[in-house]
């Protein structure tokens, strides 16, 4: 593990985001009404990734849930590798689309290293009741830009990632870790743990933030979305 000081990589004024050095591309548009997020992801290579050394693909994200939002992949080439209240199902752009992700249901996915060919897919997200267009609440590009830039910052330097900031930056978007167990109780302590390890050790005591100005201009994004 590297012993220099942790450095962020400016990506906040890229249009497209680059991670792995170039294995997968991801950008955003504007959402439709709605939605909160409106994503397009594409893993160029995705056999590269049988290179990855073990526990080191932070591309797949942890397992997970949302407290408030239903979240929607469209595979539109390639093929997913959908994990859903711990079953396995493979998607791929001939199949029935959108893969719908109901709020509170512990997931993740990841792209089919076996395929040949480029993986994209589109991902959305319902927008949080009761708020109000371009607000930030639940999952956006905003939270995406910073956790994605920082995880490949961290592959990229070969730093292990932080606990307390990456459970900080979920719960900025209103999502926690998911563990395994009577998911009315895990659900709890997923949540517990995000508050104390995440926003009162993390943010508090270690004066993380879940959006650095490195990953995320403010200004810039207002004015795209005008």
């Amino acid at each position: 593990m590297s012993l220099n000081p942790f450095k962020r990589t400016a990506t906040a004024d890229l249009d497209v985001l680059q991670q792995y050095k170039g294995i997968r591309t991801t950008q955003w548009v504007k959402p439709p009404s709605g939605k909160s997020v409106l994503e397009i992801q594409t893993t160029h290579t995705p056999r590269e990734l049988q290179k990855v050394p073990e526990g080191k693909n932070y591309l797949t994200p942890p397992y997970h849930w949302h407290w408030y939002q239903d979240e929607y992949f469209n595979v539109t080439e390639g093929r997913y590798i959908f994990t859903l209240e711990g079953k396995d199902t493979t998607v791929s752009a001939s199949d029935p689309q959108p893969v719908r992700i109901p709020a509170t249901a512990r997931h993740t996915f990841k792209v089919d290293d076996t395929h040949d060919g480029p993986c994209t897919v589109e991902i959305s997200a319902d927008a949080v009741a009761g708020s109000i267009e371009d607000e930030d609440v639940g999952i956006n590009a905003k939270f995406f830009r910073n956790i994605y830039t920082y995880l490949d910052d961290c592959y990229l330097q070969n730093v292990e990632p932080s606990l307390p900031q990456l459970l900080l930056m979920l719960h900025s978007a209103e999502v926690s870790l998911a563990f395994p167990g009577p998911a009315w109780l895990m659900r709890q302590v997923s949540y517990a743990i995000g508050v104390v390890v995440g926003q009162w050790y993390g943010g508090w005591w270690l004066g993380l933030k879940s959006s650095y100005p490195e990953y995320w201009n403010e200004e810039l994004e207002s004015k795209k979305r005008r």
